[in-house]
């Protein structure tokens, strides 16, 4: 919840702490609506209430509550549009509290929790559930591109971030777009933490949902653990092995992923320095990679 408080209070200031305040009766409201038990807030909240809990049919489920508004509808289409494809099923929708009543993965471990221990394990999961998740191509209605995301990299201003990334960012980005060939609606966050293990398969959670290239989803994936830094030569050449392998298991282009990393680390440190946190581990690794 320490998180989770500082992140309401930085982006939204008082409505955030009135937010907080308000937050334990509306889990009270909403347990009663859904008619909800055995709530068990997860213990890596950010920007939502996140808790498992059970219904009355002891259908395993899990609630979340988000303090904007914007981020939970997008979520909401999201989640309309995968439809249980290769991701978490939205169960229902409760449109004043900005809350989502989701299916629960179980056994729930995140894909992450294999990584780097077990490398190819954790490829060949991920490129198999981007596969069976972007099965419909088509450009959905009603989402945003990823266009207006990185326009926070045009109009960013901050010594916090070193000019030459910034514009390395710039004009890789409009490089990608302007060659840019199939779109689809993305995931938009499909790190290694947002695949959870279901039975025998995997479920992605925590949808963005824009509008962009098979490329840029897949550069989300963490190639370098943080176990991996230390020596620069050694990051690259894991990076760029890791970056091959998932680029050939999805048939995409490797070096557009390449560039997709490096304009999503300049994109992350942006949005960092806007929310008042640090983005020092991503100006690092774009130093690396650059």
């Amino acid at each position: 919840m320490e998180r989770l408080t500082k992140n309401a209070i930085s982006i939204l200031g008082e409505k955030g702490k009135l937010w907080i305040n308000n937050l334990p009766n509306i889990i009270e409201i909403l347990v009663d609506h859904w008619k909800l038990s055995h709530l068990i807030p997860v213990n890596n909240m950010t920007y939502h209430y996140v808790a498992k809990a059970k219904r009355q049919n002891n259908q395993l489920v899990v609630l979340k509550i988000g303090f904007d508004q914007k981020v939970t509808l997008e979520e909401r289409q999201a989640l309309t549009f995968f439809d249980g494809n290769a991701s978490v099923r939205l169960i229902d929708y409760h449109e004043q509290y900005n809350a989502l009543l989701l299916q629960q993965a179980i056994p729930g471990d995140t894909l992450k929790s294999f990584y780097p221990a077990n490398v190819e394990f954790v490829m060949d999961c991920y490129a198999d559930t981007v596969k069976r998740l972007h099965q419909k191509w088509v450009i959905p209605l009603g989402f945003r591109h990823i266009r207006d995301w990185l326009k926070a990299i045009d109009s960013f201003a901050s010594d916090q971030l070193p000019e030459h990334l910034l514009k390395n960012a710039i004009k890789l980005k409009n490089n990608l777009f302007s060659s840019m060939e199939k779109e689809i609606l993305l995931h938009g966050d499909l790190h290694q933490d947002n695949l959870l293990k279901n039975g025998n398969t995997w479920l992605t959670i925590d949808p963005k949902g824009i509008i962009g290239e098979l490329a840029f989803e897949v550069a989300a994936f963490d190639f370098i653990h943080a176990s991996d830094l230390g020596d620069n030569l050694v990051i690259k050449k894991l990076f760029d092995y890791r970056v091959n392998r998932i680029a050939e298991k999805i048939n995409l282009n490797s070096q557009r992923i390449k560039d997709w990393v490096f304009v999503r680390l300049i994109l992350s440190a942006v949005w960092l320095v806007e929310d008042k946190g640090n983005p020092g581990w991503a100006i690092k690794l774009a130093e690396i990679l650059i």
